[in-house]
């Protein structure tokens, strides 16, 4: 029996953080090179001539497309024809759930000698399926249908035409639908035909006779948050399946006292659930009359009952302190003081007891007849519930809940086990927008808590596919757009989430072209967008610009210049373009499309004396800068009075004035002959860049990344403009002398010292640009590395310290 009046020692045993197995890698590889591997079809696609899976790994290809790729998500790009045939494949599970498989797909997945099926949430399949199914009857033991309206009002059953008024009938010359005579488990999910319209129930077949009945093999059978009229939910205690031993009817009964009691006819049970968790009565518990006789009578009619779910429900009676409910005579040894933990029991005890949400709080109470109890007093239940209830959405979702404030106001020992039953129930419940939002709020309590370093990078990785699924799926409800963006916030942006780049960045994309009117969701948008792209090299970037980014920020720029707002948000989205333009012509070519410097002007003149935006802005104009064939279009007297301007700034340390200097060296680089503008002159900006580079501190702290020095090199090599060479090579000492740990060894590997004892040995450069260049190669030549530490990882910590900031 259990005492719930003592907190369990719960123990908090994580995974090795191991790598993948070569089969797994394997199978990776297989998903990220797949139709290298397979020929077009008129329909699909098939493996190429040659190519055989066996039927362990058969089976385990077809759960990783349908968990982890897209291929199977649309009906017009799915590979589905792969299995087609079974002299390459041997298939024994269909689990595709959230698949788009259609009844024509089934009907050759099910010639595979396949054990389980499961099509629930699969929108593609309407009807017609049957056939397809009863194929497998030789080898069939689990079939999980439902969702999406997949019955179409159970049309399907219509097509075995009987005669008129015979439906309802019970009697046995009725053809059954499935003939599956050795299936042994039958669940039925959130099946919509089953639901009224306008309130009146169309019993246009009888499910119980066709359908259930049958099926003499069945001995589980589950109708969870089906909404079946009141006669066939009459039925279901008169079913004749001797075999019969696990009923659920999660969300079913909605306090419907003749079904219940008919419950007592089935004698064989073990399993039983009647359990409430729907907002049909704004979440308060479900009440039958008399509740303690009726749990009385049903426990007494089914002798072998070893698990009972009475969530949701008045069933576990009530219980005041010091008072005994027991019916049946006590035992000798027994204490006449003790609470009785499930009035109506008569003494029995159980395996599982569910009391998540029951009247009286059953699971509260000191003594219940059971080793293991879901509820929402102690950890170890609320994590219980959390893992059994995961194909119940609407318990799972209170389960969450709970869950929740138990992190955000309590502690909870067992984050490992919290995260494993969080990712379960999401995934098994993509399309509850509850489950997604409620879950969600706990992984960011796991994700930033105090034993986020336990998280396996395999963890990490169901983690953020979760939260990315879920995201897709509700991307018009900001709460859940909200925890998703907040939880991925604390993963290491963008190193974690590289294998799934393109797929996250489409995900915020559509999410910041959304009118959401929620500024905290548009920041936070942003700053995942910006993290994206920094520390990233030109894939990344021109997926980004692909994808719409420059596009995107240059309209919420608009937006906040039309309201004359500068505020956080339009400073990030000069961040993002500057980072995205890095050494990327053609996301440069499409900010200048895009007329980006009209918005560059507007911005200056709305807002001169915001120190951080203009360091944005002028980084990306350095950027722009770097592209010869848009200098032509910076050759603008305008544009260049603001850049030369700016020399003489002092904002941002030397940062504003830093960026101007940049910018105009490149456009100096080309040449006097392409100085095509004559205010200001070409000798002016000349003499104003020295004269601003002079009064610059060599030892200036900056703010600026650079992750290749290119750009610059060809800055150092260009003899024709003195300006821009002494603008260069002042950049490469103050980076190398300020911050040698990170830029000493970058110059180095890219020829860099070369080219500065080209310079040294050169007649033309001025001499102070010389000495500089001096400077740089004694510095690194003279630099002593220090020995690395064996137990601690350099990197790691810098990585972590960067992380965290």
């Amino acid at each position: 029996m259990a005492d719930v009046s003592q907190q369990s020692d719960l123990t908090d045993v994580w995974p090795k953080n191991g790598p993948s197995t070569l089969e797994d890698i394997c199978l990776t590889f297989l998903m990220d090179q797949l139709f290298q591997f397979l020929d077009k079809t008129d329909d699909s696609y098939c493996l190429r001539t040659g190519i055989t899976f066996p039927q362990g790994l058969s089976d385990k290809l077809l759960a990783k497309l349908a968990s982890t790729s897209k291929h199977l998500q649309t009906v017009n790009d799915n590979v589905f024809g792969i299995f087609n045939n079974r002299a390459t494949t041997s298939l024994t599970e269909l689990p595709l759930r959230y698949t788009a498989v259609t009844s024509n797909d089934l009907n050759y997945l099910c010639m595979h000698p396949v054990r389980d099926i499961d099509i629930a949430f699969c929108p593609e399949i309407k009807s017609h399926f049957v056939k397809a199914i009863n194929q497998a009857h030789r080898t069939l033991r689990v079939l999980q249908l439902g969702g999406n309206d997949q019955f179409e009002r159970f049309e399907f059953l219509l097509d075995h035409h009987d005669e008129p008024g015979n439906h309802g009938d019970s009697s046995s010359n009725q053809e059954a639908i499935f003939t599956l005579p050795n299936l042994r488990s039958l669940s039925f999910r959130d099946i919509k035909s089953f639901r009224p319209i306008d309130g009146v129930y169309i019993e246009n077949v009888p499910l119980i006779d066709r359908v259930v009945r049958p099926l003499k093999s069945l001995t589980h059978l589950d109708f969870s948050d089906c909404h079946l009229e009141r006669k066939t939910l009459e039925q279901i205690g008169h079913l004749d399946l001797p075999n019969l031993i696990s009923l659920s009817l999660c969300d079913v009964l909605n306090g419907c006292e003749t079904a219940l009691d008919n419950l007592a006819k089935l004698t064989k049970l073990r399993h039983l659930d009647v359990s409430q968790g729907d907002d049909t009565t704004m979440f308060l518990p479900i009440h039958y009359p008399k509740p303690t006789e009726r749990l009385q009578a049903l426990i007494r009619s089914m002798p072998s009952l070893v698990s009972l779910d009475l969530s949701g429900t008045n069933l576990a009676g009530y219980a005041p302190d010091n008072k005994t409910y027991r019916l049946g005579p006590k035992s000798v040894d027994e204490d006449p003081d003790e609470d009785i933990g499930l009035p109506g029991s008569d003494g029995r005890q159980f395996q599982f007891l569910g009391l998540l949400n029951t009247a009286d709080d059953a699971s509260h109470r000191k003594k219940i007849p059971a080793k293991k109890v879901t509820g929402d007093l102690t950890e170890e239940q609320i994590l219980l519930a959390v893992h059994v209830y995961k194909e119940k959405p609407n318990l799972l979702t209170r389960a969450f809940n709970t869950l929740f404030n138990k992190f955000r106001f309590e502690t909870v020992k067992a984050h490992c086990s919290a995260l494993e039953g969080i990712l379960a129930g999401m995934e098994r419940n993509k399309h509850r927008e509850r489950v997604q939002i409620s879950g969600s709020a706990s992984l960011f309590y796991i994700v930033k808590g105090c034993k986020k370093l336990r998280i396996t990078h395999n963890q990490k990785r169901h983690i953020i596919g979760c939260l990315l699924d879920a995201m897709e799926r509700h991307l018009s409800e900001q709460t859940m757009m909200r925890n998703g963006c907040l939880t991925l916030c604390h993963f290491n942006i963008p190193g974690d989430v590289l294998y799934c780049y393109n797929r996250l960045v489409k995900i915020l994309l559509q999410m910041l072209q959304r009118d959401h009117n929620d500024d905290f969701l548009l920041r936070i948008g942003i700053f995942l967008l910006n993290s994206l792209a920094c520390q990233v090299k030109g894939e990344h970037k021109q997926v980004l610009g692909q994808s719409g980014v420059v596009e995107t920020m240059s309209n919420i720029i608009k937006i906040k210049l039309e309201n004359g707002v500068c505020d956080e948000i339009l400073e990030v989205c000069w961040s993002t373009l500057w980072n995205v333009t890095d050494e990327t012509e053609t996301n440069c070519v499409k900010f200048m499309n895009l007329r980006g410097m009209y918005l560059f002007l507007d911005c200056f003149k709305m807002f001169p004396d915001k120190e951080e935006l203009l360091r944005n802005m002028m980084g990306l104009m350095g950027n722009i800068a770097e592209v010869k064939t848009l200098r032509k279009d910076l050759m603008n007297s305008e544009y260049v009075t603001v850049f030369t301007n700016f020399l003489e700034s002092t904002k941002d340390g030397i940062e504003v004035s830093y960026n101007a200097a940049g910018v105009l060296s490149h456009m100096l680089s080309d040449g006097v002959d392409h100085w095509t503008i004559s205010t200001p002159s070409c000798d002016e900006v000349i003499q104003r860049i020295k004269q601003a580079i002079k009064r610059w501190p060599l030892d200036s702290k900056r703010n600026i990344n650079y992750r290749s020095f290119g750009p610059i090199f060809l800055l150092v090599k260009c003899y024709q403009s003195l300006a821009s060479q002494y603008w260069a090579i002042w950049a490469l000492c103050n980076l190398t002398q300020v911050y040698p740990d990170k830029y000493c060894d970058l110059l180095k590997s890219e020829g860099g010292l070369e080219l500065l004892e080209e310079v040294i040995l050169d007649p033309r450069p001025l001499d102070e640009v010389k000495e500089l260049a001096q400077q740089v190669v004694t510095f690194i030549n003279n630099r002593k590395v220090l020995p690395a530490c064996d137990n601690v990882d350099e990197d790691q910590m810098n990585g972590d310290m960067e992380n965290g900031n």
